[in-house]
């Protein structure tokens, strides 16, 4: 239950009614005292929801779509997998009247001036519980200095406004851009003042109110974003393993076992608050009552125009960089990559090949959503705005900083992350693993109506699945994939494609099986004999075999390999260790916004794009997907991108404003 945003629907639904009522009022509504929204603790907590509410507006270009689909769509993760119709900040074309830069700076100044007006009437109401007050106002206070972070890690220097409009009045719109050091000072402010005053997660049994480790887990991203480019602040590594630190000592978080359930948990409604610390909370199919929908999943997931399976443009595809990222076993590769598209029919998967590129991100799969029937265009799966593997992360790479290389504790905090992405125990210490890491098509065999089971035997391992399908017109195996790669494999086991015939066996119509390098259709149901067909044409004799066999074609085969990974990570250089966690948050947060302030902070924005340019044109050639070069290498053509232009709805308004430079 989206439990924050009843309290939004109500204040509409309230709205609604005062509308209608408007010309009938003695006074005009337009003229009634600010205060008298903030009367009672009600009205704090629908104007504390009303804040809450930017953050997945679905036109306000945050979570509800434009943050992920749009402005977080090129980095050496992913691009936007179309070549004509792309919005213009996916391709780095844009200039300060593209809509969606300005989308993004209008909701975020519109989420301030509402956090404003609750922080400033906050102690309107003459009783209530004051520790409720005082969580109300620190969420607030974190809800204004988030804000304010977005702002200022994306747009640069930037008009500061920390009172309402309507005690400052129209001088407010001519407001100069604040240096950045002092818009993080005030967010600093901001955060550390909520620190206190908000509840802890053990409060809530969701995860779309912000709780005091949120506060945390998010004031050492701050810290981190302050240390690295363009403040270069070092001082605040330090502040940044601090309140990593806070937030792994409360005991209140831990990793989910299964990394691909924290993204089918977002999908059903299920909140996991251990992992999930804070979620842009999303519900409704465009016919529930209550709706607050984005399209998480939809414009970013798997592509299909099956309504069943939950439709997908699928605009985001994977990069190979972001592939190969991934040691063998990594169960995190095929959850974010999606190995398979979809076929003519609902839930019918088609394996891919090795080019890569052509892979959608998957990790919000729209066929696990419970809610029916599926909307076209919206969905209610919820953002990751912040969860422990990212935090864990931070304190890993705080703590390598801070002691001129990793500690015990920096080492333990990347490889429960590492241990988790392996379905390992998170803290149970495993050196390596060696799986299934590939199979090979030998033969694609001919005749098969359906997809064969594949069965994986010997190697000294076990828990390896696969899968593959078929082309129904050839019979042929097209594609196939190791499902699980499972464990403890010294040689590679020995693949089965299909059902062995047995003796003795009772069998129906349409049933396939082999005997030798042979395939066979039942074509009359039966009891197998002890004799076994073997013919290579026609059909067997009933009297002879039981059950009547008939020749369908050759038996494919199938070869695999094994690898070994490393899992837990030791004996590194500090400079080591900060390449590992560069590209474990890679692994572990591709898709979740997080890739290009991580690449900015850390300095290395330009020369990763231009190499993920290269790359592709490398790996493409001819392929009409080679056009993902041309944003990534945009993006590498000047420094300007590092920023967002100013948009022009501020510049024709604010005098004061000034542009970022290149705009």
């Amino acid at each position: 239950m989206k439990r924050i945003y009843y309290y939004l629907i109500l204040l509409i639904m309230v709205g609604s009614i005062t509308s209608c009522k408007k010309f009938l009022n003695t006074e005009p509504l337009a003229f009634a005292a600010p205060e008298t929204n903030y009367a009672s603790e009600g009205q704090l907590l629908q104007a504390l929801a009303g804040v809450y509410d930017i953050l997945g507006y679905q036109r306000s270009g945050l979570y509800a779509d434009e943050l992920f689909s749009k402005l977080g769509a090129t980095t050496d993760e992913g691009f936007y997998a179309r070549s004509s119709n792309v919005p213009l900040c996916a391709t780095y074309t844009f200039d300060y009247t593209e809509p969606v830069i300005d989308h993004t700076w209008q909701a975020l100044y519109t989420g301030i001036e509402r956090a404003n007006n609750l922080i400033y009437y906050i102690n309107t109401p003459v009783s209530m519980d004051p520790v409720e007050r005082n969580a109300i106002l620190g969420e607030a206070e974190f809800m204004r200095g988030y804000y304010y972070f977005l702002l200022v890690s994306n747009y640069g220097d930037v008009p500061m406004r920390l009172d309402p409009t309507t005690t400052t009045g129209a001088a407010t719109n001519n407001v100069t851009r604040m240096p950045s050091k002092e818009v993080y000072a005030q967010i600093l402010k901001d955060m550390t003042d909520a620190e206190a005053k908000c509840y802890p997660a053990t409060k809530f049994g969701y995860s779309s109110r912000v709780s005091q480790t949120t506060v945390e887990g998010i004031l050492a991203r701050v810290c981190l974003t302050m240390a690295g480019y363009p403040l270069q602040d070092k001082t605040k590594y330090a502040d940044a393993l601090k309140w990593a630190t806070k937030v792994q000592a409360s005991g209140i978080h831990s990793l989910n076992p299964s990394y691909s359930q924290i993204f089918i948990n977002e999908a059903q409604d299920v909140y996991d608050t251990k992992e999930a610390m804070w979620e842009a909370d999303f519900n409704g199919n465009d016919i529930t009552t209550t709706l607050e929908t984005g399209r998480l999943g939809n414009t970013n997931g798997i592509a299909t125009s099956s309504l069943d399976t939950g439709y997908s443009y699928a605009f985001i595809n994977a990069t190979k960089t972001l592939y190969n990222l991934y040691g063998a076993g990594d169960l995190r590769r095929d959850w974010a990559i999606a190995p398979y598209g979809y076929g003519g029919t609902p839930l019918d998967r088609q394996f891919k090949g090795t080019l890569i590129y052509d892979r959608n991100c998957g990790k919000w799969r729209r066929s696990y959503e419970l809610l029916l029937p599926k909307s076209k265009n919206n969905t209610g799966q919820n953002f990751p705005i912040l969860r422990y593997s990212d935090v864990l992360l931070m304190l890993a790479e705080a703590d390598n900083q801070v002691n001129g290389g990793p500690s015990v504790n920096a080492y333990n905090a990347i490889n429960q992350v590492r241990r988790r992405g392996y379905g390992l125990n998170p803290n149970s210490p495993t050196v390596s693993v060696s799986v299934v890491s590939g199979l090979t098509l030998s033969n694609a065999g001919s005749g098969y109506l359906i997809p064969p089971p594949l069965t994986f035997s010997g190697g000294g391992g076990t828990g390896a699945t696969g899968a593959v399908n078929i082309n129904i017109t050839s019979g042929k195996i097209t594609g196939f994939a190791v499902l699980n790669p499972g464990a403890g494999y010294t040689t590679a086991p020995t693949v089965t494609i299909g059902t062995a015939w047995t003796a003795a066996t009772s069998y129906s119509v349409g049933t396939q099986v082999f005997n030798g390098s042979n395939l066979y259709t039942v074509t009359i149901a039966g009891s197998s004999t002890s004799t076994a067909p073997t013919q290579t044409t026609g059909s067997s004799s009933a009297a002879i075999t039981g059950a009547v066999f008939t020749y369908a074609g050759v038996k494919a085969t199938i070869t695999s390999t094994i690898a070994t990974s490393a899992v837990g990570l030791t004996g590194l250089s500090q400079t080591q260790f900060q390449k590992a966690i560069q590209d474990e948050r890679a692994r572990e947060l591709c898709f979740e916004t997080q890739r290009r302030p991580d690449l900015i902070r850390w300095g290395i924005w330009t020369q990763t794009m231009s190499a993920l340019s290269n790359q592709i044109i490398t790996d493409l050639g001819t392929n009409t997907l080679k056009y993902a070069a041309i944003p990534a290498a945009n993006a590498a053509s000047s420094p300007k991108f590092l920023l967002y232009p100013i948009p022009a709805s501020e510049i024709n308004v604010n005098k004061a404003a000034t542009q970022n430079l290149g705009y």
